[in-house]
C-alpha cells in the first residue's frame, strides 16, 4: 500500500512540475479518440443478442434473404396505381444487393405483357382488394450497415414512382426498422449524454458552492467520455441499445472520482504550498479512489464474464470498463493540471494557508465554519505519509461547529445503529431475505421488441404490415439441414414425417420444407428415386428452389403462432427440437434450429436467469481486490456485507415500482456491489483512522459518520443525478434501468450509513475474540 502511495506521489510531482505538458498529452489523446469514434457502428434489434454461431452464419450466407416490405393501400387496381407499382418495381430491381422484386405488377405484365388502361382487365388478374404488398428480396448474407442504405433507396423509389392520390405507400421491414432504430440510438446517446452533463452542472453548482472552479470536474469527465468513444471505436465495440446506457453512468461515476481529487487538493492547499500540496493530495486520495474504480470495473467485469456469447451484454460491460478507467485517468491528467495552472495564475498567497477557495469547499460540504473535512476517500495514516488535516478531531467525537447539522445527525445515527448491532443486522437480514423471496415473482423483459419505443414509426409501420398481411417474419423460424443426401427420397420422406409430427403440436402453425415443394410439383407425392427428385426440381422456378436448396444445404421454415410470449416461444422452440428428434433423421443428415429469432430470446432469458451467478461473480471479484489491497480478510469482507443486503433490498424496490428484470437489470447486482463498495470503503477507512487514536468503537463510528457521512451523501447524490438521465430515455429498457439504478444507489448509501457501522462493530468483536484465543489452552489429545 505504501508503494502505491509512493507511485501517486511521483505522479503528483510530475503533474505539478509539467502541467502544460500533461494537458498536451491529454489533448493528443482526445485527437486520437475522435479518430476512433468515427469508426463506431450501430447494431440494432435482436442481432445484438446473437453471438458467434457457425450454423447461423451458414444460414445467413445461404438462405437469410432480408426483405423490404412495401404496403400499398387504397385503390390498388386503379391502372395508375398499378403503373406506379410497376415503376417502383423496375427502379428497385436495378439496385445493387437487390435479388428480386415481387409485386402485383409482375402478374399483370405476365398476363398482358404490359399494364393495361382498363381496370376490368387488371381485376381479372388481381383480386379486387384495397391492399397490395411489394416484396423487395435482398441478397443473402448482408449486414445491417449494408441493408440500411437500401431502405433509403426504397423510399426514394417510392417518391419517384409518383403514386396517385388516394393511395398510401408504407415502406417497412427489417431494413427500415434497423435504419430508424440505428438513428434513434445515436440520437438517444447524444441526448442522454447532454442531459447527464446538464444534471451534473446543476449538482456541482448547488452542492459544491464556494469551491474554486467548481464545474471543472465536468471538463475532466467529458474528456474521459470522449476517450471512451475512441477506445470502443478502436476496439470494434459497436453502439447498441444497451451500450447507450453506459455514458450517463460514466458521467455519474467519473464526476465522483474527479470530485474526490478536486476536494482533497483543495484541502491540502490549506496547509501546504502548491509545490507539495498536489503530491500529498494524490498520495492520500489516489490509492482509495483507485480501489473504488477497480471495484466498479470488476463489477462490470463480472457481467462480461457471465455474458460470453451474448454480444450486447459483453459490449455494455466492455464500454463500462473502458469508461471507468478512462474517466479516472481524466481526473488525474485533466483536472489536476488545470487546477495547478489556475493556482499558479492566482499566486501562492491565494493558494496556501486558509485560502478562500478551500474555506468555500469546506462550507459547501460541511455546513460549518470550521476547517475542511477530509475527502470522502481519505485514507488512514498508515496508507500514506501525510494524514488529512482534519485528523485532529476530538477523541470523544467531532465538535458540533465543525460538522454542521447534517453531520451531527449522521454521526448520532451511526452511533445509534452501532450500539445495537444485532437488532439492526437482524432487521436488514429480514428485509434482504424478503427481497430474495419476492425475486421469483418479478416480471421479466426479454422480448427485444419491448426494448424500443412502441411509437417508433418503423415499428408502427411493421405492426400495420403484419396486421394487413396476417403475419410476418416474426412468426417464422428456420431449420438448417446439412448432409450429403439432401435430395434423396429418404431425406424428403423424413422431412414429410417431421412436418406431420410438428404440425400436430401446439403453437406450430405450418412447416415448409423441400418435401413440401417437391410434393407441390409432383401431384402430392415424393418420387422413389433421386433422379426422379432431380427431374421434379428442374420444373420448380429457380427463385423457389433457392429458398430450400442452396450451397449444399436445405432450408425448412417452421411457422409459429403470432404474438407468443417468452414462455410460449421457449415452449415452441422445444417443440421443434423434440419433433426433429422424434422424426428420426436419416444417417449423415443433421438438422439444427437457427435464425436470429430462435437464438436471441433464449440468450436473453438465460442472462436474466443467471443474474444470481453474475452477482456472485461480482462479489467474488471485488472481495479478491479488497483482500489484495488490505491483506486482512475482515477488512476485505466488511465493505461487502452491506452490498449483499442491497442485492436483496433491490428486489423489494423493483416489486414496489413494478420494474421488470431486463438484461441490464440482471447485471445490476454485480454492478451495485462494485459501485456501492466505494461508499462503504469511505466510512470504513475513516472509522479505522479514528480507532488508531485509541478511541472506543462507538466514538470512532460517530466521528466517521459525522465527518464523511455528509460527504458520501453529496457524492452519492451527484452519482444519482448522472444516472437519473436514463429515466428520460425513449427506450423502455433504459428508462426502467434508470429508475432501478437511482434506487439502488440510494440503497447503497443507506446501507453504508446504517448497516456498515454495526457490521464493523460485530467484526471488531470477532477479531478481538480471535486475538484473545490461545491454542495452548486447548486440552491435549490422550
Amino acid at each position: 500500500m505504501q508503494g502505491l502511495s509512493d507511485v501517486f506521489t511521483r505522479v503528483g510531482r510530475t503533474i505539478q512540475a509539467r502541467p502544460g505538458l500533461t494537458l498536451l498529452v491529454a489533448l493528443v489523446l482526445v485527437g486520437g479518440a475522435l479518430v476512433g469514434a468515427m469508426q463506431i457502428q450501430s447494431v440494432t434489434g435482436a442481432e445484438s443478442f446473437v453471438g458467434e454461431d457457425p450454423t447461423l452464419d451458414q444460414f445467413s450466407e445461404s438462405f437469410d434473404r432480408g426483405t423490404i416490405a412495401t404496403l400499398v393501400r387504397g385503390d390498388v387496381t386503379n391502372p395508375g396505381a398499378v403503373r406506379a407499382i410497376d415503376r417502383y418495381d423496375r427502379r428497385l430491381s436495378s439496385v445493387d444487393h437487390v435479388e428480386r422484386v415481387v409485386s402485383p405488377a409482375d402478374r399483370v405484365r405476365e398476363a398482358y405483357g404490359y399494364v393495361p388502361d382498363s381496370r376490368a382487365a387488371i381485376e381479372r388478374v388481381l383480386d379486387d382488394e384495397s391492399t397490395a404488398v411489394v416484396q423487395v428480396v435482398l441478397e443473402p448474407g448482408l449486414s445491417q450497415p449494408e441493408t440500411r442504405p437500401l431502405y433509403e433507396k426504397a423510399t426514394d423509389a417510392r417518391d419517384w414512382a409518383a403514386f396517385p392520390s388516394g393511395v398510401s405507400v408504407t415502406v417497412t421491414g427489417n431494413a427500415a426498422f434497423s435504419a430508424q432504430l440505428s438513428e434513434l440510438i445515436s440520437q438517444s446517446t447524444s441526448q442522454l449524454l447532454s442531459l447527464a452533463v446538464g444534471l451534473m452542472v446543476v449538482a456541482l453548482f448547488f452542492l459544491f458552492r464556494g469551491v474554486r472552479l467548481r464545474l471543472l470536474p465536468i471538463v475532466a469527465v467529458f474528456t474521459g467520455v470522449v476517450w471512451t468513444f475512441g477506445a470502443i471505436g478502436f476496439a470494434g465495440v459497436p453502439n447498441s441499445t444497451l451500450t447507450s446506457a453506459v455514458f450517463p453512468i460514466l458521467i455519474g461515476l467519473g464526476i465522483d472520482y474527479s470530485v474526490q481529487f478536486h476536494e482533497r487538493y483543495e484541502e491540502e492547499l490549506e496547509d501546504a504550498p502548491p509545490r507539495t500540496a498536489l503530491p500529498r493530495a494524490l498520495s492520500g486520495i489516489g490509492p482509495p479512489v483507485l480501489v473504488a474504480m477497480l471495484a466498479a470495473a470488476l463489477g462490470f467485469g463480472a457481467t462480461w464474464l457471465s455474458s460470453v456469447g451474448t454480444p450486447a451484454f459483453v459490449w455494455f460491460a466492455q464500454t463500462s470498463i473502458f469508461g471507468v478507467v478512462l474517466t479516472f485517468l481524466a481526473g488525474i491528467l485533466v483536472l489536476l493540471p488545470l487546477l495547478t495552472l489556475y493556482v499558479r495564475w492566482k499566486g501562492d498567497d491565494d493558494a496556501s494557508g486558509a485560502g478562500n477557495g478551500a474555506e468555500g469547499a469546506a462550507a459547501a460540504v460541511d455546513d460549518g465554519p470550521g476547517g475542511a473535512t477530509p475527502g470522502p476517500l481519505s485514507s488512514p495514516p498508515a496508507m500514506g505519509p501525510h494524514p488529512a488535516p482534519a485528523a485532529d478531531a476530538s477523541a470523544q467525537g467531532p465538535a458540533s461547529d465543525e460538522v454542521g447539522r447534517l453531520g451531527r445527525v449522521l454521526g448520532r445515527t451511526t452511533r445509534l445503529v452501532a450500539s445495537r448491532p444485532l437488532v439492526v443486522l437482524a432487521l436488514a437480514t429480514l428485509l434482504m431475505l424478503g427481497g430474495f423471496h419476492v425475486a421469483s415473482d418479478l416480471g421479466t423483459m426479454a422480448d427485444t421488441e419491448e426494448f424500443f419505443p412502441q411509437d417508433l414509426p418503423a415499428y408502427v409501420d411493421l405492426q400495420q404490415f403484419r396486421s394487413a398481411t396476417g403475419g410476418g417474419a416474426s412468426t417464422q423460424f428456420d431449420v438448417l439441414v446439412s448432409g450429403d443426401a439432401l435430395r434423396q427420397p429418404e431425406t424428403l420422406r423424413w422431412l414429410a414425417r417431421f412436418q406431420g409430427i410438428a404440425e400436430g403440436r401446439d403453437l406450430v402453425s405450418s412447416v415448409q420444407s423441400p418435401a413440401t415443394l417437391v410434393q407441390q410439383y409432383n401431384d402430392g407425392t415424393i418420387p422413389q428415386t433421386t433422379a426422379g427428385v432431380e427431374r421434379v426440381l428442374e420444373r420448380v422456378p429457380a427463385a423457389q428452389r433457392q429458398r430450400v436448396y442452396a450451397d449444399g444445404y436445405a432450408h425448412v421454415v417452421v411457422g409459429g403462432e403470432r404474438r407468443m410470449n417468452n414462455q410460449e416461444l421457449l415452449d415452441f422452440l422445444d417443440t421443434v427440437e423434440t419433433s426433429l428428434a422424434m422424426s428420426q433423421p436419416p444417417p449423415r443428415v443433421d438438422a439444427e434450429l437457427t435464425g436470429t429469432a430462435a437464438i436471441a430470446t433464449p440468450s436473453i432469458v438465460q442472462q436474466i436467469e443467471g443474474r444470481n451467478l453474475t452477482t456472485a461473480l461480482g462479489i467474488a471479484f471485488v472481495f479478491g481486490a479488497l483482500l489484495l489491497y488490505y491483506r486482512r480478510p475482515l477488512r476485505a469482507v466488511a465493505p461487502l456485507i452491506p452490498m449483499v443486503f442491497v442485492v436483496g433490498w433491490q428486489n423489494l424496490y423493483m416489486a414496489a415500482l413494478s420494474i421488470p428484470i431486463s438484461p441490464l437489470g440482471a447485471g445490476l447486482g454485480a454492478m451495485s456491489v462494485g459501485i456501492g463498495a466505494e461508499y462503504t470503503i469511505i466510512v470504513m477507512e475513516r472509522y479505522f483512522e479514528e480507532r488508531e487514536r485509541d478511541v472506543s468503537r462507538l466514538d470512532a463510528m460517530e466521528t466517521a459518520g459525522a465527518r464523511v457521512g455528509k460527504a458520501i451523501s453529496v457524492s452519492g447524490m451527484t452519482t444519482v443525478f448522472g444516472f437519473s438521465a436514463l429515466t428520460l430515455s425513449p427506450f423502455p429498457v433504459l428508462a426502467d434501468f434508470g429508475y432501478l439504478t437511482v434506487g439502488v444507489i440510494l440503497l447503497t448509501l443507506v446501507a453504508a450509513l446504517v448497516t456498515l457501522p454495526p457490521t464493523l462493530v460485530v467484526l471488531g468483536r470477532l477479531g478481538d475474540a480471535v486475538d484473545r484465543w490461545d491454542p495452548s489452552t486447548l486440552p491435549l489429545p490422550t
